[in-house]
């Protein structure tokens, strides 16, 4: 009951008990809340430590391993950079799935690697950030010619190990309000950080983390030069209550009806694209073009990739990198990637049930992959239109941020099925050896960025021997993208003849209508 009314049915003789509850139960709510607090603070400490925890025991591995596979490395009994190197480090790098490549420097260059073979012009390093003797330390580093991923990289020698961008995955880094630092003991050199933390770093080094908040807290392993550093903002119990924040929205209604007037015209035209693009998705008006994929020894048909399209009410086409990201923002992925499906099966469906060596290749984001829904959906969709699952071949952007164990199963689950997973955009993502090797392949799908290279002076052309051994030495099939001219084509199929190919020489994107038959 609303106080006021309370004190109308108390009447004007009952003031002075009104006044003397009104006392008590904000007495007794502010004890609560202090308690409440208390409690809540202690369980952020917990956590915190736990999370640390976790990191510490992370970083110790990684430093393990690449200590390891440095050692060995050093000792290998080969001439450095020729194909048996080569080859003995990549084995080095299939054992680890915190290390992205193995490395030969040459005079603070990168002469060869694991993952990009021998390169005629040696990769130029900056000067190391750090030096714990006899290691060597970068951080944030381009390490690949393409100069795309930033990766940290230890040296001892002439060997050299570059970490992958994903070592840390899966550690629980749930809330993006805790900074954390992974550094040496003495704090001169940050080896990994995830936030801002330059105050967490001063404080640190100062050793004056209680003077900084009571969130923050240091872990060291007992015999390396490693340490996680560790704060968080303090939780407030305002922001653990819903009551309290229903109450602030019951008065945002009032006082932020003015502003709402104010800005609800931009947010109503922001919001027309994703009203217009939502439209199409629920009215199946999402165009699907499918790109030829040809045989690099003769230019046979072997498949095409289904590739999603749409134009606004005004007719423009908007692309595709902008309403996936839409899509991907909106929570609608899903729903575009069932309704490409959809569109595909009808398009295709009569092809795909009668030419056995054609199939269609659909991108679908892991976090879709990963979902035992839409796999089911997937099959039952292949039962309704009559389609093979040998037919149908997903493909997952090497940039995928699922932990690879999950992904793993899931590709597992897709093979069983039937159907064909690849690895698009192959030699831009964060990727190693160990992660590749533990995934269950069908082909990998080498990145345009390296057939655009070819015929240039770009490093990224000489790499592209070394992502095919990567190819043969996973036993998966090579897709080359981009390919536009018959040079790059004689090039590609001199290096790898089983290798399969798409891009403008091959055809461009068309309707299924429109689509060659050879």
């Amino acid at each position: 009951m609303p106080l006021s009314v309370f004190g109308k049915v108390l009447g004007s003789s009952g003031r002075h008990t009104q006044v003397i509850l009104i006392a008590s139960m904000a007495v007794t709510l502010a004890t609560t809340l202090v308690a409440a607090q208390k409690l809540i603070d202690r369980a952020n400490i917990a956590t915190l430590h736990e999370h640390a925890t976790r990191i510490l025991v992370r970083a110790v591995d990684i430093a393990d391993q690449t200590d390891l596979i440095l050692q060995k490395a050093r000792s290998l009994d080969t001439v450095p950079c020729s194909a048996a190197d080569l080859d003995q480090l990549r084995l080095l790098s299939f054992h680890s799935r915190f290390v992205r490549d193995v490395a030969r420097l040459e005079k603070g260059a990168i002469a060869c690697s694991a993952a990009w073979g021998s390169l005629s012009t040696p990769f130029a390093l900056p000067a190391p950030h750090h030096a714990i003797a006899p290691f060597r330390f970068w951080r944030d580093i381009i390490s690949t010619p393409i100069g795309e991923v930033q990766s940290d990289m230890t040296a001892h020698g002439a060997m050299a190990v570059v970490t992958a961008p994903g070592a840390f995955d899966g550690v629980g880094f749930a809330d993006p309000a805790i900074k954390t630092l992974v550094l040496s003991r003495d704090g001169a050199y940050v080896f990994r950080s995830f936030g801002d933390g330059e105050r967490l770093l001063k404080a640190f080094r100062e050793k004056s983390l209680d003077a900084l908040h009571k969130y923050a807290i240091a872990l060291c392993h007992a015999s390396r030069s490693i340490c996680v550093v560790q704060s968080s903002p303090r939780s407030p119990l305002w922001a653990q209550s819903w009551g309290l924040l229903a109450a602030l929205g019951f008065l945002g209604i009032f006082a932020g009806a003015g502003i709402g007037l104010t800005v609800s015209g931009y947010f109503a035209r922001r919001s027309a694209m994703a009203v217009q693009f939502k439209r199409a998705i629920d009215r199946e008006a999402i165009r699907v073009m499918y790109q030829p994929i040809r045989m690099l020894e003769d230019r046979r048909l072997v498949g095409v990739e289904a590739l999603a399209r749409w134009s606004d009410a005004d007719g423009k086409n908007i692309p595709p990198d902008q309403f996936i990201a839409l899509a991907e923002q909106m929570g609608w992925l899903d729903a575009l990637t069932r309704s490409v499906l959809r569109s595909t099966f009808r398009d295709l469906g009569d092809r795909l049930r009668s030419e056995q060596s054609f199939y269609v290749s659909v991108n679908v984001a892991s976090e879709e992959i990963t979902n035992r829904h839409f796999r089911d959906y997937l099959g039952e969709l292949c039962r309704e239109h009559r389609i093979p699952a040998s037919r149908v071949a997903l493909e997952v952007t090497e940039r995928s941020t699922a932990d690879y164990v999950d992904l793993g199963h899931a590709f597992q689950a897709l093979r069983d099925a039937g159907h064909m997973v690849m690895i698009d955009d192959f030699g831009t993502g964060y990727s190693n050896f160990a992660y590749l090797a533990a995934l269950p392949l069908d082909a990998i799908k080498m990145d345009r960025a390296f057939t655009n290279a070819i015929g240039t002076e770009s490093l990224a052309s000489e790499v592209i021997p070394g992502i095919m051994s990567i190819a043969s030495a996973l036993k998966v099939q090579l897709i080359v993208e981009g390919i536009e001219t018959e040079a790059q084509e004689q090039l590609l199929k001199t290096l790898h003849p089983q290798a399969r190919g798409q891009g403008w020489l091959y055809g461009r994107p068309a309707t299924a209508a429109d689509l060659t038959t050879v």
